[in-house]
């Protein structure tokens, strides 16, 4: 069978099998996530679910960068499978719970900090292990079909979990959750890829140190990962705190924001078609430009624009969103030296998850002192700002999509 041109990439079995392990794994997390929801309101309050959603995040900042520098260690196909079991056996446990009745706020949250933990070890192998997995030409398509794939899953995943909760039980939902895991890590572990040669390791500290230096020497990185933490700082808070508080009072409440959601993340599926085929010159610049348009959504809300209204720019945001990643993630990992490669990574998702907690802490008393309008637009401003002062920094724009690392050239050199 003959596939579109960008689709050859599949012909790559490691990679179809990454992918196939990724499709999977995704398709039970969302439902899963709307699963654990309810079934915490079912023994708790809501006061008690943000404790739970607590106890899983809070470890992703803690240990991600532990994560990156094992990841740099040791082969991350056997980490991806490791976490994968080990968040199954979370999950397993989980509905176990469940379904006996037995589940309060303190044993649920202590499974889910074992879940985060094996988050944040396997977020930082994922980059390095698409690179492993395919061909250097193929490698925009690669992560243009991840994109996509994960977009795609975020609209389907949640309704299918709704439904098994609906006609089910939370406990179920849970539980196809760990299946998904556990058959994840076996499509995972029929990768067979070429053993790297790996620098000698020093002490866990020692390769931290050295993975900052590498990061710090690349100002290109410095200035997009600051980028993310600001982005992050303002952006999710305000659209996901302020946004639904918009949608109660002039856009019909829930279904209007369920609405305004969807449709964001049916542009993203748009936006990774083009990500399949999409060719620049300038990764970075165009990372940056494509993710601009979420000030405008932000600033919709602050309006408020009509229902029709916001949710065409929350698809156009959703388009920009998709493609951004994409060249984003390409470039950073054609531009990165492969020993340091989860190390670095480990920086970027640590920038782009450390500031949250402070953003929805700060959110909702600004917008009670200020207006919830006036820091819409605050917001606004100050993401689309970050945006153009990343596009300025000079490095950024050098970055190209096949050029080479400018810190491994001099090194090499």
């Amino acid at each position: 069978m003959r596939l579109p041109r960008s689709l050859d990439v599949l012909h790559e079995r490691n990679y179809a099998r990454y992918l196939s392990a990724l499709v999977v794994s995704h398709l039970g997390g969302g439902m899963a996530n709307v699963a654990l929801a309810f079934a915490v309101l079912e023994f708790g309050t809501a006061t008690d679910l943000g404790i739970v959603l607590l106890a899983r995040e809070v470890p992703m900042i803690v240990f991600l960068l532990l994560g990156g520098v094992f990841a740099d260690r040791i082969p991350r196909r056997t980490i991806l499978i490791s976490t994968d079991l080990v968040k199954g056996v979370a999950q397993v446990a989980t509905a176990a719970l469940l379904f006996t009745g037995s589940a309060h706020v303190w044993n649920v949250a202590l499974l889910q900090i074992a879940f985060g933990v094996a988050n944040a070890f396997s977020r930082p192998v994922q980059v390095g292990l698409i690179k492993e997995t395919v061909s250097d030409s193929r490698l925009q398509e690669a992560n243009a079909l991840a994109q996509l794939s994960r977009s795609t899953l975020s609209v389907i995943s949640p309704a299918l979990g709704a439904l098994i909760v609906t006609l089910g039980s939370p406990a179920i939902a849970i539980s196809v959750d760990a299946v998904t895991f556990f058959a994840s890590a076996t499509l995972i572990s029929t990768i067979r890829l070429a053993p790297l040669v790996r620098a000698a390791t020093k002490s866990v500290v020692g390769d931290l140190r050295e993975g900052w230096r590498e990061f710090i020497a690349r100002p290109w990185a410095v200035a997009i990962i600051g980028s993310f933490g600001l982005f992050q700082l303002t952006y999710f808070p305000a659209l996901l705190v302020l946004g639904p508080t918009v949608a109660k009072d002039h856009l019909g409440g829930a279904a209007g924001w369920g609405t305004i959601l969807a449709i964001e993340s049916l542009g993203a599926v748009v936006g990774g078609l083009f990500a399949l085929r999409l060719r620049v010159r300038r990764p970075l610049v165009w990372s940056e430009l494509l993710v601009m348009p979420a000030g405008l959504l932000l600033t919709a809300l602050a309006f408020p624009l009509p229902l029709f209204g916001i949710a065409t720019v929350g698809f156009f945001v959703g388009v920009g969103f998709a493609p951004g990643e994409t060249l984003y993630v390409t470039a950073f990992q054609r531009n990165i030296p492969e020993h340091a490669l989860s190390r670095i990574s480990s920086f970027d998702w640590f920038g782009s998850v450390a500031l949250n907690p402070i953003g929805y802490a700060l959110i909702g008393p600004i917008a009670a002192a200020f207006g919830t309008s006036q820091t819409l637009f605050v917001a606004a401003a100050l993401n689309v700002l970050v945006c153009v002062s990343v596009v300025l920094v000079p490095s950024v724009r050098h970055i190209g999509m096949t050029a080479p690392d400018p810190v491994a050239t001099a090194t090499s050199d």
